[in-house]
């Protein structure tokens, strides 16, 4: 049985062996990644049950040694809702390795004005979700559950200093959701 340091250790070897070059195939990442989050399924579960979360999520950079990389361990707790946001000129991926979270996508009007709600994707451990650089992917997570933290890993390339951005308005909750895609993981829409 793998304990939560040998666990996030793997993940880390997969996320920067990916990352040689420029962009990574983020299809291919995501799976390996995924592979190995059900592989140390134990080790993760060790590592969240000595999670204690207060009011927001708690951040944790992993070292890459690159400036252009930036891999985070985030412990999101319950009912956590993040501010809705994107990631510049920057390409991601997000996988969930304990809990489960919601990524809502959201997209401008063409006029540059209103925010629309775009969609939903639900994950589970081991499920990601992707996006390249470049593409303006406005979204915002939350944590499923409401009793237990969830944790997830984050990994953002691209140029350094071009990072969140978040949006001017935020969306009222009467906005009109469009029905949820059944898919779980792969690009956010938009």
């Amino acid at each position: 049985m793998a304990n939560h340091r040998q666990s996030l250790k793997a993940l880390r070897r997969i996320a920067l062996s990916h990352c040689q070059g420029k962009h990574p195939d983020l299809a291919i990442l995501a799976r390996e990644l995924g592979s190995a989050v059900r592989c140390h399924a134990d080790g993760l579960h060790m590592l969240a049950g000595k999670l204690r979360t207060a009011a927001g999520p708690l951040i944790r950079p992993l070292r890459t040694g690159r400036q252009d990389l930036q891999l985070l361990l985030i412990a999101w707790p319950a009912n956590h809702i993040s501010v809705l946001h994107d990631h510049g000129a920057r390409w991601g991926l997000e996988i969930p390795l304990h809990g489960a979270l919601q990524i809502e996508a959201w997209r401008r009007r063409g006029d540059g004005g209103d925010l629309l709600a775009h969609g939903h994707h639900w994950l589970g451990p081991g499920d990601a979700i992707w996006f390249d650089a470049g593409q303006s992917r406005l979204h915002r997570c939350r944590n499923l559950s409401g009793r237990a933290a969830a944790l997830s890993l984050h990994l953002f390339g691209g140029a350094p200093g071009t990072g969140l951005a978040y949006a001017t308005t935020a969306p009222s909750i009467s906005q009109r959701m469009h029905p949820a895609r059944p898919a779980i993981a792969g690009p956010l829409p938009g």
